[in-house]
Parts: C-alpha cells; structure tokens; sequence
C-alpha cells in the first residue's frame, strides 16, 4: 500500500546553487547522500530546545511541587535535489524559513499548479490587494469551481497562491502552489514528480485558460532592480518614506498566511517590545534611536519576527521583505512587494491608461488648486468662492441601525446634478479611500430604502434653513447625477500606478451600473 508524504518543493534561480550552498549554514559532515539515481542530499536541522511561554502560567495554577517540563525541539531538513540541469530544495518543518527570495524561482509552484489543473477545478485564490492596503485575501470553494467564483480583480490583485485539483494522478489528490510547489504524493514519485514539474514551470499554456492572471511579473534584470532599488533609497534619504512606503506582513514562501498578533522589529530578546501593527514610522524610529540610515541595506539587514497570540514567533523576515512601494522608471510602472519586484505587463498598463484618459472632465469646474491648503481647507474655498457650491466635507451624515457615519460628498452643484469627491492623490491608498467613499455614496443616495435621503435632508436643514432639498425627497435614476473624482495636482495618467487600477475599475463598475462618471484635475 502507497503511502502519501506532504512536501514543499521549491526551484532554486539558475546560477544562486553556491549562494544556497554558501550561506545555508549547516554542518556539511552531515549532508546524508540520496540513493541513486537521485542526485543530492539531505541537511537534517535541528533547533535549541525551548519553553513555551504559557508554561509559567499553567505552572502558576498547578499545586506545589508540580513542575511543567515542555522543553520541545522543532527539527527540519532540507533535501537537495539535482535534475536536468536544475537544482530543488524540499523543505520539512521550519526549514523554509532559511532559504531566501533572491535564491528562489518566485512563480515556479504557482505556474506548475495552473499548468495543471482545468477552468473549473480551482479550490481556493490567495490575491495580494496591493493597490489599496496591501494586504492579503484568500477565497476557498467547497469544490472545484471556475474564477467567476472568487472575488479576485485581475485589474486590482496579483494572485499569489492557487490550488485546485490536477489533472495528472502523479501529483497527488490536489495541487497548491506559490513560490513552492505543495503535494502529497508516494515518495517514489518524486523524481518524475520533479522532473514534469520543470516541463511544466517552462510552459506558458496556461495564460490561454486565464490571460489576465499575469498583469505583473516578476522582474529579473538585476540592474532594473538596482536602479529602482537606488530611487527608493533617494526617496528614504529625502525623508519621503512614510508618504511613499507602507509596511505589511508578506507573502510567505509555503503560500500560506500566517495568523500573526505581534510584531517584533530587531533582536529578539527575553522579553521583546512587541507593536500590533507594522508601520514605516515603527521601523524608522528604531533604527534611528540605533543610530542606523534609514536605508535599503538597513531594511534589507534588519529582522522582523512575527509572532503569534502566545508571543511564540511563527517566523522571519526582513522589512526589506515588508515594504510595499510603487515605482516607475523611463515610463514604465514597477511594484515591490514581499521582496521582489514586479513590472507591469505593457499590455495591461496600455489598457489601464486608455481608460484613465477616456474620463471626461466636468462641464462645471472647479476652482484651481493653489498647491498649498489639504482638502477641507480647498473644498470650503471652492464653496466661498461659487456659492452655487455646496460644502459637505466632514459633514458626515448619521444613518443606519448602528448610527454609522457617512460623507454624503466633499462639494456638490443642484443645477448641474453633480457631486464632487476630492482628494489628494499622493499615493494610491488616497484614490482608493476616494473611490470608496463615492461608492458609498452610489449605493445609499441612488438606493431603493430613502432613510439615508431622509436623514441627508435633516443635515442640510442643520447646516442651512433656507437650502432647497426637494431634491432629497425622490429616488434619484443613475445617470441623473453625474459623479466627478477630483485630483489636487495630478492628472488621471500621473495617479500611481494602482490609483490609475482603481479609478479605472471604478469607472467600469459605475458606468455598469448606469451612472456618469467624470474627472477633473484642479
């Protein structure tokens, strides 16, 4: 009887086999040689026996002399394999944690998954939503399904990990895959497991299947990557950081989430300062209180530890491997994530533009921006200046059974029907929070139940006696008020790249829905 062995299976970059064998740190006496005719090791690694730390306070309740003796190991191993040319490592417990991103084949499990499965045999997308927060989603069907059943944008989401159902038994009842390959399958598979694996990783038929799950790809010219790796350090050395960079927990290299309380930057001590959420401003202050740059190399040398609601690290990283960042280099957009760089598909940017410059401006303009004053200072100018404006920035209208807030616009014009929603687009979380709230507003102004309308008419009153608010009284058609995003500084095709993805993505979902959507750059 067959039995079934889980393994994570990850293709080393041609030409990073010394930088593995260099840097990964173990005792080369005890690499174990694999039987013929594979070609390889085995590295057992083992760890320094450790108390978890809820064993203090289960001891604390236990009667004298009671002792809780929980010291545990957390062996691994990594199996290196040598085929056609290639070199495999196979990670077993904790071992993943040692092998580096620059060493890795960043796509190889994902691209060997979606070579084989079918349209309709997907069990669960993992997307990163970089343009917005930078964070990540998972969707898992009860069988499998086709991409119409999840939620993913390929406008908006990199998909990261897919796993689904194979269409070939040799690799198990089903398939997962990111930057590693996850199966289960009879050990003495392997080498033919490992072997279609890598006529698989070199095949692109799948983009028949999906043609828009690769809009960004993982960018491998190494002196593109120190251009842009050079323009961000600039950009961190101007102070620019907190505005241009965001911190999130990344992608991890099984293709799996981990559930992560705690953070911990630096050294990790007996009893580590540890912050809920990850921040530029967090990572900026400790290596400034050190006395260190605030710089790539330091980012790239400093460890986050991520730890879990027992204050027990689920695993590492760099917060060069936390940055989130939008970059463009001789016109061309760039995203680095968990990492690794991404280039933009030229296709798919070529798309994104022409629908950006194919939004109308408003007949109704607003008035120009001075460069100077934020928002709530430029929209009540507006409405000082045209007192056919009204002004509703941070006038939030109260409505629903839990008394939610709502921004009903930030200007609005009766005698043209339009509403003006203003932001100023520094980086793509700005547009997102802007469209967000125009969708909000779409959804309660335009919907069937006119309690918001009702509770929209009380607030004029509040804010004006005299203001008319007929137009409150009646469900309003789509189309009858135009929606207009208004830009302090940028036209539409200088928005950052995933601002331009979700103005767009806004636009078509609007437009769909009957409405008229306009954009003006003041």
């Amino acid at each position: 009887m067959k039995t079934t062995t889980s393994l994570s299976i990850f293709l080393l970059r041609q030409g990073r086999e010394k930088d593995f064998d260099r840097d990964i740190g173990d005792d080369k006496t005890s690499r174990l040689p694999l039987a013929s005719p594979l070609e390889g090791f085995f590295s057992p690694l083992r760890s320094e026996p450790k108390s978890p730390t809820w064993a203090g306070a289960v001891a604390g309740l236990l009667q004298p002399p009671a002792v809780v003796d929980l010291d545990t190991q957390s062996p691994g191993g990594l199996l290196f394999v040598k085929l056609r040319g290639r070199s495999f490592v196979l990670t077993f417990g904790h071992a993943w944690m040692r092998l580096r991103n620059e060493w890795l084949e960043h796509d190889f499990g994902r691209r060997v998954t979606l070579n084989l499965m079918k349209e309709n045999s997907l069990l669960e997308m993992r997307s990163e939503q970089v343009f917005a927060k930078w964070h990540l989603a998972s969707e898992r069907a009860p069988r499998g399904s086709s991409v119409d059943s999840f939620g993913v944008e390929f406008d908006r989401d990199m998909v990261s990990a897919v796993e689904g159902l194979p269409t070939e038994t040799l690799f198990g009842k089903t398939i997962r895959g990111g930057t590693s390959l996850r199966i289960a399958i009879d050990i003495d598979d392997l080498e033919p497991v490992l072997d279609r694996s890598l006529i698989e990783f070199a095949s692109n038929a799948y983009q028949k299947r999906w043609p828009s799950i690769d809009n960004l790809m993982a960018l491998r010219d190494p002196l593109i990557v120190d251009t842009l790796e050079k323009a961000l350090d600039a950009e961190l050395a101007t102070g620019q950081g907190a505005k241009k960079v965001v911190l999130f927990t990344p992608q991890q290299r099984k293709g799996e989430s981990l559930v992560v309380s705690a953070y911990v930057i630096g050294r990790l001590s007996k009893a580590p300062p540890m912050t809920p959420y990850l921040t530029f401003g967090s990572w900026e202050g400790y290596a400034k209180k050190r006395k260190l740059s605030v710089s790539i190399a330091t980012a790239k040398a400093m460890t986050v530890h991520m730890m879990d609601e027992g204050a027990q690290e689920l695993g590492e990283c760099s917060v060069f491997e936390c940055f989130g960042y939008e970059g463009s280099l001789n016109g061309k957009s760039y995203v680095l994530s968990s990492g690794i760089w991404f280039e933009v598909v030229p296709t798919f940017l070529k798309r994104i533009n022409a629908t950006v410059k194919g939004i109308p401006a408003p007949t109704k303009l607003l008035a120009a921006w001075n460069q100077i004053d934020d928002e709530g200072t430029y929209n009540d100018s507006c409405s000082k200046k045209d007192k056919s404006i009204l002004h509703f920035d941070k006038k939030d209208v109260w409505y629903g059974g839990g008394q939610s807030r709502f921004e009903f616009c930030d200007l609005m014009h009766l005698g043209t029907k339009r509403l003006y929603f203003v932001k100023v687009p520094s980086k793509s979380s700005g547009m997102s929070h802007l469209i967000e709230q125009t969708r909000r507003t779409v959804e309660l102004f335009f919907g069937p139940d006119p309690g918001f309308r009702v509770a929209l008419e009380q607030k004029i009153k509040k804010l004006n006696s005299k203001a008319d608010t007929t137009w409150t009284k009646v469900r309003p058609r789509p189309g009858e008020w135009k929606l207009c995003f208004v830009s302090m500084g940028r036209s539409a095709v200088q928005l950052p790249f995933f601002a331009r993805c979700s103005l767009a993505n806004a636009c078509r979902d609007l437009r769909n829905l009957g409405h008229d959507v306009e954009y003006l750059q003041v």
